[in-house]
């Protein structure tokens, strides 16, 4: 049964994770009506960068930390040693990059972005590569808080981090109007904070030192997971840097802003996947063997019927929370991609239920081929359909990639799992919104509220005929008390 103190520390960390994002979605509209075109483009770019040298930075590490942390229960002082390890390897990798990227980065900066960006390197290419060092090396530090079961110091830090992002980053926009003083500085500032508090977590709880006796086990999962987590970055942000030459800086703007709306909608799938995947290994290692039953099959089955319900929903409100928090009509025109937008993340009840399967296997290298290969693919038709088609060229390349990524999770996970599920229920449902929402774009390209609510009346009554079983049964597992 599952405790009281464990659902209480369950919750602290999810609250304290979801703040970095939840930040970054309270200052979009700060962004968008205190920054002319060019700055909003600007700022969205050297966030880019960011997230992909944190990517850089960290080596996918703080996704290892918590296997090997584990591992190493029964001996607290070479747990130590682990800890003070990977601080030692994220700030000699920090170094290594930093330095790389101060001798490099102008001139990777003018072969990549247009000259109409007025992008450079110094000094905000290099705040930005900056931030994302300091922000990487927090990330593990406050990972390292998760294992080590100090969940109140997780969310106090992750508070401090995200009211000093937010309160600098506003207080530098109404200080320096038409500027990107604010936020630049307002991460920069906070990644220094999160930093000092990131190298005292590792100080309190770790014994600095280099055991490379951890690195051979670390190189063998980080360097695939390093490359799944490249990949998925150009999964999410390649696009734009095609689109900066070939469409006006408004539309730009406005797609990237939908887009950055999305991120919501993804933390939400997140969180659902982290309450149902541990149930799901609970089931298959009851069975002892590799093979999806009707038990773990109805968690996805209602993943689904959340995940569609969920999607209308941000299509209804998303064109009228805009028109309340945005005074700049020219990001209003985002409405009309957001139905088709949003078929493609239907799909992630597929790629969940696939995903699943990988990781209780854990065959990283799968999900490397599958997210790999996808991302070179999206690369090649990105570039070519934006120079034909512009912006609708991205979308639909977009979604073309992620109905890939389901065709190479269904053929490369053949040997990883026994798969029994109906078809109608795992991959036809989410393919019939993708299909309704193509349409719906296709002959209706306007957007159209009331169509919406149509999906809403249409959805619930065909979940309610096909899943009410599932959904009883998930219910009573997780909220009806046992007798």
């Amino acid at each position: 049964m599952i405790s009281k103190s464990f659902l209480k520390s369950s919750l602290i960390f999810t609250l304290g994770g979801a703040l970095p994002m939840l930040g970054s979605i309270i200052l979009l509209p700060f962004y968008t009506n205190y920054l002319n075109e060019i700055q909003f483009a600007q700022v969205s770019f050297y966030i880019g960068i960011s997230l992909l040298f944190q990517i850089l930075f960290s080596y996918s590490v703080e996704s290892y930390f918590g296997i090997e942390f584990s591992r190493l229960h029964q001996d607290p002082s070479k747990q130590k040693k682990f800890i003070g390890t990977i601080a030692a390897l994220l700030l000699i990798i920090g170094v290594f990059i930093l330095l790389f990227s101060s001798v490099f980065g102008s001139s990777i900066f003018s072969r990549i972005y247009n000259t109409q960006y007025d992008m450079h390197f110094w000094p905000y290419g290099f705040y930005a590569v900056l931030t994302a060092f300091f922000n990487s090396y927090f990330k593990a530090a406050s990972i390292s808080l998760i294992y080590l079961k100090q969940a109140k110091l997780f969310l106090i830090v992750n508070i401090i981090n995200f009211l000093a992002t937010l309160f600098i980053s506003v207080g530098g926009l109404t200080l320096f109007p038409e500027t990107i003083i604010g936020p630049m500085y307002g991460r920069l500032i906070s990644g220094i904070i999160i930093f000092l508090m990131g190298h005292y977590i590792f100080k309190l709880n770790g014994i600095f030192t280099f055991d490379k006796s951890f690195l051979k086990d670390l190189n063998k999962f980080c360097a695939p997971y390093f490359l799944f987590a490249i990949s998925a970055w150009v999964l999410g942000q390649f696009d734009r840097y095609i689109l900066q030459k070939h469409i006006p800086t408004v539309d730009l703007n406005a797609y990237d802003l939908v887009l950055k709306c999305f991120f919501g909608i993804e933390f939400l799938q997140n969180s659902l996947s982290a309450v149902i995947f541990p149930k799901l290994y609970e089931i298959w290692s009851k069975n002892k063997e590799n093979s999806t039953t009707k038990e773990s099959n109805r968690y996805f089955n209602v993943f689904t019927a959340i995940n569609i319900i969920q999607l209308i929903l941000f299509c209804i409100f998303i064109p009228l929370i805009y028109k309340l928090i945005i005074n700049k009509p020219g990001f209003y025109r985002a409405e009309v991609y957001i139905g088709i937008l949003s078929a493609g993340y239907a799909l992630r009840s597929i790629l969940n239920f696939y995903l699943s399967t990988i990781l209780y296997s854990k065959k990283v290298g799968i999900l490397l081929k599958i997210f790999g290969f996808s991302a070179l693919f999206q690369i090649a038709i990105t570039t070519i359909a934006i120079k034909h088609f512009g912006l609708m060229g991205a979308i639909y390349a977009s979604l073309c990639t992620k109905i890939l990524q389901v065709i190479f999770s269904v053929i490369f996970t053949k040997n990883v799992f026994v798969y029994h599920y109906n078809y109608f229920k795992i991959i036809a449902i989410p393919f019939i919104y993708l299909i309704i929402n193509v349409l719906q774009f296709t002959f209706m390209p306007q957007y159209n509220g009331l169509l919406y609510v149509a999906q809403l009346i249409l959805f619930p009554g065909i979940f309610y005929f096909i899943f009410k079983n599932e959904i009883a049964a998930v219910y009573r597992q997780f909220f009806v008390k046992k007798a």
